[in-house]
């Protein structure tokens, strides 16, 4: 493994530290109804039992914390960026012991329904985790599942490190692709809590993986055992991840075109059957829509749907819904979607994704212009008819849901975090080609500060974030009250430790990056 690999590694498993610590329990995306799900595998052998699904001790704690829902969902939290539970002035909470003493049959008892009900993968993967530390207190088990979040977190940035091989020869590049993906804040956060979503995130980069060594170096026998697998542990997962099939299936086919497995014509004539299939089953909805298969929580939808007037509403609603709201969410959004970073920053953003975006443009037009496609190329189509397809299916899937219920889900940024890498990757092949074409002298030095803005922008999101929660009176305040509802080995001084650990890996990282490239450029 190369040393600027392994030096990401461990700055971004202590940067994931950091925000695990300071993240009070229950603050990551409905974390209590997830980590109940995990309770109950662990404590009962199955996700729940009758009507009620979440213990009495989780229930206690969310009184306690402020999480409890209403009627609406919301809790104290919903809406209100200025609330904060009552600190005492020791370590311990002011409940604290009291949680800690509620006996063991407290975690069995199940007295209200709120816990999750997803495919088992990731549950059963933490209650693993959790029954390492069975005999230990509430703080101790979640904040041990959060652990095993952050790992697959961190097996999520080296799959990174492997797609950035595929895509870039130079190999400063390669290093920088998996280190936007370690210290882009919102999906750090998303990525330490007690969710699915790192394990998600993860299988999707596999699937992302797996696509492009079959784009780049064809079909055998072993990838494709690969991607069923993934595939498969994907479904296991998340009830979306079906979208990764047709993503796998239009890699294979595209190799068996440039392969001349298929002859190019009768791939022409299979696409179209395929779309004379599509608008045969407008014309006769009733025989189509009978073999349709059922679409978790939207059942088996009515094609035909698709062609009146509200489904482009709500295409546009949903564009709108993206461009003002969830693409802040994307970014950075915290505390039960009520706390979001100074504005500013978001205006910083917006404006070096729109630079980079002309990079994209520069390169799609360079390769038409030459009529060559290079590895590279490839590399970023397949990124974007990616992204594209995740972000369409999500949109019809949505509407499905509208019509079947009367509101939309609620699209949020999170829920585009499986194709992270793509994002990531169009945005840095931008800046790739504005280098090449403008600013070619400067280029080295130009990723290592995309890399520098990018931790910088995880450290101020994480001090907005925690400052949210504790006193910044002085340091002594914020550390009294960080420690308390944690662990014991995470409490007073350990905190800081830790953060200065995390600080002082980054800045080791970078000065070792900056090393790099000075070498680079002295040997021309």
């Amino acid at each position: 493994m190369p040393k600027l690999l392994k030096l990401l590694l461990i700055a971004a498993f202590f940067n994931a530290l950091v925000w695990i610590v300071l993240i009070p329990v229950w603050q990551y995306p409905d974390e209590q109804a997830h980590f109940a799900q995990v309770q109950n595998l662990a404590e009962l052998g199955v996700s729940s039992t009758g009507k009620a699904d979440t213990s009495e001790e989780i229930a206690i704690s969310e009184k306690i914390f402020g999480t409890e829902r209403d009627g609406f969902g919301n809790n104290r939290y919903t809406y209100h960026p200025e609330f904060n539970i009552d600190y005492s002035d020791t370590n311990e909470g002011l409940f604290e012991n009291y949680i800690e003493s509620l006996d063991k049959s407290s975690r069995a008892n199940l007295i209200k329904k709120e816990a999750t009900h997803n495919p088992p993968l990731y549950y059963f993967l933490g209650s693993l985790f959790y029954k390492v530390f069975d005999w230990e207190d509430l703080f101790t088990r979640v904040y041990a599942v959060r652990l095993m979040s952050a790992i697959l977190f961190l097996t999520t940035i080296f799959i990174s490190y492997k797609i950035a091989l595929i895509i870039f020869k130079n190999r400063l590049l390669q290093i920088i692709l998996p280190t936007l993906v370690a210290f882009k804040p919102m999906l750090v956060f998303s990525s330490t809590g007690v969710l699915p979503d790192p394990l998600t995130n993860l299988l999707f980069t596999l699937v992302i993986y797996l696509s492009l060594k079959i784009l780049y170096w064809g079909i055998g026998m072993k990838i494709i055992i690969k991607s069923t697998v993934v595939i498969i542990l994907g479904i296991l997962t998340r009830q979306q991840f079906l979208i990764s099939f047709p993503v796998i299936l239009l890699s294979i086919i595209y190799r068996l075109v440039i392969d001349r497995v298929i002859n190019k014509i009768f791939f022409l004539l299979f696409a179209s059957v395929l779309v004379l299939v599509y608008f045969l089953s407008f014309v006769i909805p009733s025989f189509f829509n009978s073999h349709i298969p059922k679409i978790p929580e939207v059942g088996r939808p009515n094609l035909a749907l698709i062609l009146n007037k509200n489904f482009i509403d709500h295409a546009t609603q949903t564009l709108k819904h993206t461009y003002f709201e969830v693409m802040p969410w994307y970014w950075g959004v915290f505390r039960w979607l009520s706390f979001t970073l100074p504005p500013v920053i978001y205006q910083i953003i917006s404006r070096l994704v729109l630079f980079t975006l002309i990079g994209v443009i520069i390169k799609v037009s360079a390769s038409i212009i030459r009529r060559k496609v290079t590895g590279l190329d490839k590399a970023l189509y397949f990124m974007i008819i990616f992204s594209i397809f995740y972000f369409a299916a999500l949109l019809v899937w949505d509407y499905y849901f509208r019509l079947q219920y009367g509101f939309s889900f609620g699209i949020q940024g999170r829920y585009f975090f499986p194709t992270v890498i793509a994002h990531l990757s169009i945005i840095l092949i931008g800046f790739v080609a504005l280098f090449e074409y403008i600013f070619k002298k400067y280029a080295k030095w130009g990723f290592l500060i995309l890399a520098l803005i990018m931790i910088i922008f995880n450290n101020t999101s994480l001090y907005f974030v925690s400052t949210s929660y504790y006193s910044t009176e002085n340091l002594l305040i914020f550390l009294r009250q960080a420690s308390q509802y944690k662990p014991e080995l995470l409490k007073g001084y350990a905190i800081f430790f830790i953060v200065v650990l995390a600080l002082l890996s980054q800045a080791f990282y970078l000065v070792t990056l900056y090393k790099f490239i000075h070498k680079k450029n002295v040997e021309g």
